[in-house]
């Protein structure tokens, strides 16, 4: 019986291996990398689901493994169908070059504006139905009174014109050169770009990916290839190159159109002259087969990234970036994933099955008669499979028009498509040497590969099948040569299953995000009841409560600022004279708007340095992490070296409180300072911004390490409304000064300038116009952000009283954007996901909502209004992005710092043991 079931498990690829890491599980599932206890738990796990789809998705990639190498023939006609397609899609250049030179005509009427043409115009991968021209705008405020409409209706294409694009213009400068480099590229491209749109993976919006991802990982091909056909530029051959410090090495551009140049920062800049291009003869039809091979059955999609800038394979470790689904790289932003729109493994496991599907379509001999019926062969046993779905969804995409709306348009296409038809075939006549098939497509499949060979996979059941398949495999072996033929059909690739449509903001399949039900903006204001006087003096108390029970006293700050003498002292005297430090509280602790439990913000300056240029930051951390932990008032010392502003993170013993100590973080202290001002002109200002911060605390919306948003961006949302309110409640500090010149006070590369002289401030007329109570500013401000304020157009900057849109910060993408006073480029929002926004401002709806509705509760019951259940629908924040140990963001679970101290406590814990015995 033993032997029976040993024999049972094999089969279905259940080894009996115990692992060192886990001693009392007996067996090992190889396909799910699963550890099963006992028999009775692999007798279950063969039954599940999971591990049956993995055997069969193991019996047909071991059968396309077997599949024999392609003929001569079958070559020519994947040949002609694949360079037939690319002509019927492609448009050269003409388009390209009359829309950009009528664009650079009609330049010179939109003053100080430049434009250059990028996207798959340029690279020449762009379909002749759906023509996109993508221009480049170096200076983008006059194109709110400029229309490009006379351009793109003359010419029957759709024209895309977006600003301070440069990474997408090297992009596109560099799969030009390609292009021209290598002319089997485009019609690869096209092909593979019009497989994608039949198998309908390539809109973004469903959660597919974009198009220029899919050129990328045709490049990727060519250049992995046992005989590449493109270049490498980064490799063994640069002096001090490792693939572990590859993002140290950096593509700056195309040089003399036909060098790549590259940097390794900080070393100076040098020229890369490419590797690995060898003069082959591969025609077309045997690379398009090798590519759908190549992703299909060679390379590891969710083990490496698609580089193209390097020959060796790039673990997804070295970029820290999730083993799942699809990553591509783009070679000039080297921090993005192109393909990230990809977020549902349903939509990548579609994508899997439609490239096995594709390559067994291809790799098998067709006939021109029987197409037809090796269609209906290929759909005749259909697996059930999670991306299917009940209805098929039309897909609209804008700018596609009928290329043959008229007779001119006719004649006009067939001129071009004859000149395409002699450009290509020359092109790859002479350069690929179409006559010449020496190369193979696949090797012949060894005996361990071939199905019988599976360990007993193909069950007794299946044997029917296989007499079915042996005869298809004898009538494909017998269609004569002429007789083959191919064709790109959106049946016979996806067998009528479209992929699931996945919502981008809730991860939800079945709808897009346009129509996500958690989308804020779906939501419906209801008119508000009118304002009681009674009710309007319950939210004057309400915010007034919240600044006195949470402020901290006099003896509090003065408490503060003797722990902070104290570890000065102690630091000096452990450096030894070596350093001579000066710290300095900042941040709630002395803008004005702390808490009694806020965190001790510190900045630790050294004197002799003005700034830290000279300084090893990181390794002054980490010296003062040694320090600190031998300060007994102080526990839990934690350095950070990783992060933007490295620190020191710490816990007073006899306080509680908890602290970090960073470097030269002087332009933090200079924002303090003008915080501080701000909280002393106006009372309500102090009012307000204890009321915001008990809000988001109570809403769990109020930690940035958690992916939400910081309480100094929630107390820059106060001042930016009331500098924003009619008449304003405060002014704005940085446009008083006396003459034309704002005054300059750099620091760290910034104008730190603001007025801080409160007497003359209090003495400006405007700033006594407002007579609103705090309760009603509360309530105004939380109208203020659902009703008025539109996060997509504008940017949240209290340093002009202007309004600043998304478009001119170049933070479109951002679903929030709040920007820093001094340090312009810092966005305060840039780290909230879309989910954690459709949270935040769904809170302050039902804030909305409670607050402006009229309700009279008992004194000491003042909790009804930040009910955290109301607020926010008894919904918790989303913790997608955060650490399962620590439960913050910015690195995975196996990164932890919590996790390394928990494991170093551990080890020493089981030394003593030893020692002790």
């Amino acid at each position: 019986l033993i032997v029976a079931c040993c024999d049972c498990f094999l089969s279905r690829c259940v080894f009996p291996q115990p692992s060192p890491e886990y001693p009392n599980f007996q067996y090992l599932c190889k396909l799910c990398s699963v550890h099963v206890e006992n028999i009775q738990g692999a007798h279950k796990h063969i039954k599940e689901k999971r591990h049956k789809k993995n055997i069969m998705e193991k019996q047909e990639e071991n059968e396309l493994r077997a599949l024999p190498a392609p003929s001569p023939a079958q070559l020519r006609a994947l040949d002609s169908v694949v360079l037939e397609l690319a002509l019927d899609l492609s448009k050269l250049t003409l388009s390209q070059e009359s829309v950009s030179s009528s664009l650079l005509n009609n330049a010179c009427f939109i003053l100080a504006c430049s434009l250059r043409l990028y996207g798959s115009c340029l690279t020449r991968f762009a379909f002749k139905t759906t023509a996109w021209i993508s221009v480049f705008l170096c200076i983008l405020l006059c194109l709110l009174k400029f229309s490009f409409e006379d351009i793109s209706n003359s010419l029957g294409l759709m024209c895309k014109v977006s600003a301070g694009n440069d990474v997408a213009c090297l992009t596109t400068n560099h799969l030009a050169a390609l292009a021209r480099l290598e002319p089997r590229l485009v019609p690869l491209v096209l092909a593979f770009r019009h497989w994608a749109n039949l198998c309908h993976i390539d809109c973004q919006a469903e959660g597919g990916i974009p198009s220029y991802s899919l050129s990328l990982m045709v490049i990727f091909f060519l250049q992995q290839r046992a005989k590449p056909v493109l270049p490498v530029y980064l490799g063994h051959w640069i002096k001090g190159f490792d693939v572990k410090r590859v993002d140290e090495f950096h593509l700056t551009g195309m040089e003399s159109d036909s060098f790549v140049g590259w940097e390794h920062r900080p070393a100076p800049a040098g020229e890369g002259r490419g590797d690995g291009r060898q003069p082959v003869s591969a025609s077309l039809g045997q690379l398009w087969l090798e590519l759908l091979r190549f992703y299909t059955l060679e390379f590891a999609l969710e083990e490496h990234i698609i580089s193209i800038r390097l020959k060796e394979l790039l673990p997804r470790e070295l970029k820290n970036w999730p083993r799942r689904r699809l990553a591509v790289e783009d070679p000039f932003a080297l921090k993005r994933n192109v393909a990230r729109s990809l977020n549902s493994q349903m939509v990548f496991e579609y994508i899997q099955e439609r490239f096995r599907t594709a390559y067994k379509y291809f790799a098998c001999p067709q006939s021109r008669n029987g197409a037809n019926a090796s269609r209906g062969l290929l759909r005749k046993k259909p697996r059930r499979s999670r991306t299917a779905r009940p209805r098929s969804l039309d897909r609209k995409k804008s700018g596609e028009e009928d290329a043959d709306s008229s007779d001119d348009e006719d004649e006009r296409d067939m001129e071009e498509e004859e000149s395409l038809r002699a450009g290509f075939t020359e092109l790859l006549l002479s350069d690929a040497g179409m006559d010449s098939r020496s190369e193979s497509v696949s090797q012949e499949p060894s005996a361990a590969e071939s199905p019988s060979a599976l360990n007993g996979l193909l069950m007794d059941s299946e044997e029917e099948e296989e007499e079915d398949k042996d005869q298809e495999m004898e009538k494909q072996d017998s269609i004569a040569p002429e007789d083959m033929h191919y064709i790109f059909d959106r049946m016979i690739f996806t067998g009528g299953k479209p992929p699931t449509v996945v919502c981008s903001i809730c991860k939800r399949d079945g709808h897009l995000k346009d129509d996500c039900p958690e989308d804020f903006k779906k939501v419906e204001l209801k008119p508000l009841p009118p304002m009681t006087e009674h009710f309007r003096e319950i939210l004057d108390g309400l915010c007034m409560l919240c600044y006195r029970e949470l402020s901290p006293s006099l003896i509090e700050q003065q408490k503060r600022e003797q722990i902070l003498g104290s570890l000065e002292r102690f630091i000096r005297k452990e450096y030894n004279g070596e350093y001579k430090a000066q710290l300095c509280l900042f941040g709630s602790s002395k803008n004005g708007f702390g808490f009694r439990d806020s965190d001790l913000d510190i900045c630790m300056t050294l004197e002799g340095h003005d700034t830290a240029e000279k300084l090893n930051c990181k390794e002054i951390i980490e010296g003062l992490a040694k320090v600190l932990k031998k300060h007994t008032g102080l526990r839990n010392i934690l350095p950070i070296t990783t992060a933007k502003v490295p620190i020191v993170k710490f816990e007073h013993r006899q306080s509680g409180l908890e602290g970090d100590i960073s470097l030269y973080n002087t332009l933090a202290q200079h924002n303090t300072r003008m915080l501080a001002t701000y909280a002393a002109i106006d009372p309500r200002v102090q009012y307000l911004g204890y009321t915001m911060k008990v809000f988001a605390k109570r809403c769990d919306i109020g930690d940035a390490s958690r992916g939400s948003l910081s309480s100094y961006a929630y107390i820059l949302m106060v001042l930016y409304f009331l500098q924003q309110r009619q008449p304003p409640v405060i002014p704005v500090l940085q446009e008083i000064f006396d003459g034309n010149t704002v005054p300059q006070r750099m620091v760290d590369g910034w104008n730190a300038f603001f007025f801080n002289d409160l007497n003359e401030l209090r003495r400006l007329p405007e700033l006594h116009q407002n007579k609103e109570t705090v309760g009603e500013l509360w309530l105004g401000l939380l109208r203020f952000y659902t009703e008025e304020f539109d996060f997509k157009e504008y940017v949240i900057s209290i340093r002009q009283r202007k309004r600043l849109t998304t478009f001119e910060k170049q933070w479109t993408s951002k679903c929030i954007a709040i920007e820093d006073p001094f340090d312009l480029n810092h966005n305060l929002g840039a780290g909230v996901s879309r989910k954690m926004t459709n949270f935040i401002m769904k809170a302050f709806i039902n804030g909305r909502k409670l607050f402006g509705t009229p309700f009279y509760p008992h004194p000491g019951t003042e909790d009804y209004f930040f009910d955290s259940k109301v607020l926010t629908d008894g919904e918790l924040a989303p913790n997608d992005r955060c650490c399962r140990i620590c439960g913050k963001i910015g690195h995975y679970m196996k990164d932890c710092p919590k996790r390394r101290r928990c494991a170093v406590h551990t080890s020493k814990n089981d030394y003593l043991l030893q020692r002790s015995a």
